[in-house]
């Protein structure tokens, strides 16, 4: 019976770790923990990618939508916003010539500048695709984009080598489990 006993004993020491390790991956993680979809996350998170836009806590800069919009000579141009979810606003100035646009937009036939279109030379980050159509959607100024899109994913597989799948968009690497942020 005692050699039974300590075999016993011994089974319990070995399975032990093994259920706690179990019962822990079973547990959704916490804050700042890696994640690909916010099933993974504890109740009160979300899992947020690493390209997933920022949280700016001002308004997108949509001063035009279109050239009527402006006045004074001033046409309207696209430019950088890093508070635009597609990081593209927009502002009245005067005409641009070759040299006056932000890097990634292009100076067009109307003297505005406007982004320039992935099918005709920007470079789409690896965990997106060139979709021509958006690039040329007839959208006001603000909503125009280079043309880069999602990758639509089910798991790391459908994305490109060394990109992650997360909340079914492949992103640089895996998301991490945030609190949601609300800005004024």
């Amino acid at each position: 019976m005692g050699g039974c006993r300590r075999g016993l004993i011994t089974s319990m020491r070995l399975l032990l770790p093994l259920a706690v390790t179990l019962l822990l991956a079973a547990c959704s993680a916490g804050a700042g923990d890696a994640c690909r979809s916010d099933d993974e996350c504890a109740a009160d998170l979300y899992c947020v990618g690493p390209n997933a836009p920022n949280v700016c806590g001002m308004a997108p800069r949509e001063g035009c939508a279109t050239d009527a919009d402006c006045f004074g000579g001033t046409v309207c141009h696209a430019i950088h916003d890093f508070c635009s979810p597609d990081g593209v606003g927009s502002e009245c100035r005067p005409p641009c010539d070759v040299s006056v646009c932000e890097s990634g937009f292009r100076c067009n036939g109307a003297g505005a500048c406007e982004p320039l279109p992935c099918d005709e030379g920007f470079a789409c980050p690896a965990h997106e695709r060139c979709d021509a159509a958006t690039a040329h959607a007839d959208v006001p100024v603000h909503q125009r984009t280079q043309g880069c899109v999602d990758i639509a994913c089910a798991n790391d597989g459908n994305c490109p080598a060394g990109k992650a799948c997360v909340n079914g968009s492949c992103h640089d690497g895996p998301g991490t489990c945030r609190e949601v942020t609300i800005v004024p």
